[in-house]
Order: C-alpha cells, then sequence, then structure tokens
C-alpha cells in the first residue's frame, strides 16, 4: 500500500484524512470474508429460531434482525471482488475451527430445555455474546483503516454497526423482560460464561486479533 503524507500540502489544513491504513489489502480481505461468513450464519441461525420462538415480539425482532444479517452478508459479499484478485469463495470462512464450535454451541444452545428455555439461551447467546463482540470487532476495524483508500469497507462497516447497535438493543431488551426470576438470570449468566469461553478460545469472529488484541 503507498505511503501518503499528510503534511505535503496535498489536502487542506481542514481535512485530516488518515493514511495508511492499518491493514493490508489481504488482511482486509480475509477480515472481510469472516465477516460474511459470520453475517450469513447469523442469518441462518435468527431465520431458524424465529419459526420456533413461542413469543411474538421475539419473532417479529428476529425476522427484522434476520434480514438485516442477510444484507449484511450480502454488502460483504460485493466488497470481496473489489479487493483485488482475491478469491471471494476461498475467502467466506470461519477462521479457525474453535469458531466452528463456538458457532455450533450457540445453535444447539437451549434445545432440550422448555420453550422460555430456549428462548432465553439463544438470546443471551447472540446479544450478550455474540452481538457485542461482533460490534467491537467492526469498530476495530472502523478506526484504523484509511477513510479514504479504504472508503468502500468504511462505508460497509458504519451500514453493519448501525443495525447491530440497534439489534443489541433491542435483544437486550427482551432478554429484560424474558429474566423474571432468580433461577433465569443465573441460567442466563451460566450459558453467557460457558459461550464466551469458546469464543475466547476462537480469538474471535476473524481470529486472534478481531477486535485489538495482536498476538
Amino acid at each position: 500500500m503507498p505511503e501518503f503524507d499528510n503534511d505535503s500540502g496535498s489536502f487542506a489544513a481542514w481535512d485530516r484524512r488518515e493514511f495508511p491504513s492499518l491493514f493490508t489489502v489481504e488482511e482486509t480481505a480475509r477480515r472481510v470474508g469472516h465477516y460474511k461468513w459470520m453475517e450469513m450464519k447469523l442469518f441462518e441461525l435468527t431465520g431458524a429460531w424465529l419459526a420456533a420462538a413461542p413469543e411474538l415480539e421475539v419473532k417479529y425482532r428476529l425476522g427484522l434482525h434476520c434480514y438485516q444479517h442477510a444484507f449484511h452478508a450480502d454488502l460483504w459479499g460485493k466488497r470481496l471482488p473489489e479487493l483485488r484478485e482475491m478469491n471471494p469463495q476461498r475467502l467466506t470462512a470461519p477462521p479457525n475451527d474453535e469458531m466452528m464450535a463456538f458457532i455450533e454451541a450457540l445453535a444447539v444452545a437451549g434445545e432440550a430445555e422448555p420453550a422460555v428455555g430456549q428462548t432465553i439461551e439463544r438470546m443471551v447467546g447472540l446479544y450478550r455474546v455474540l452481538l457485542p463482540h461482533l460490534i467491537a470487532t467492526y469498530t476495530f476495524h472502523l478506526n484504523n483503516t484509511a477513510t479514504v483508500s479504504d472508503a468502500p469497507t468504511v462505508r460497509a462497516l458504519e451500514l453493519c454497526l448501525r443495525d447491530e447497535m440497534e439489534q443489541w438493543r433491542e435483544g437486550e431488551l427482551l432478554l429484560q423482560s424474558l429474566l423474571d426470576s432468580p433461577e433465569l438470570l443465573g441460567r442466563a449468566a451460566d450459558h453467557q460464561r460457558e459461550l464466551a469461553v469458546l469464543l475466547l478460545d476462537a480469538g474471535g469472529v476473524a481470529g486472534p486479533g478481531s477486535a485489538g488484541m495482536w498476538l
């Protein structure tokens, strides 16, 4: 990636766009491929869960969020071919086997429990574990990429963050309405910890360093 001198006089004094990006083109493509894969998985999970959820408000919110994740996956899918001669199919993948294990644990959450238990387990995994991490990952990427040379990625990150911040808020509201006993609070906390450990083992959506902890 070419280097730029912000003090060379090329830009007006009030125009302080940042160069260069923390990420190479190859690293950006790798992360975008993981983002696409994760958004596709979120689309599949929310679509399956909304059909099974007995609560009408949960069905409504999951339906909206399902559509948004499909849009995000398409957004990242369109970004991949623009990143030089990258192979979108090869790059659309989890970062490691540990992330697959996390997604599998998230997918089966609460299947053996009563209906309300299914909803709680699933909402905890989605809105208290995965979405906060995904928001942190997108924010880290947004804060450390070039605002000019990587403007399309910046735009995609901003669109995804806007939707998923709203999802996070709505999901927490749903959980607050469902967690109405000490027993359910304890179960939610236990499940949150179990999934958080699996996500830690994976290093995050884009592997180790997803949200800034570079190894």
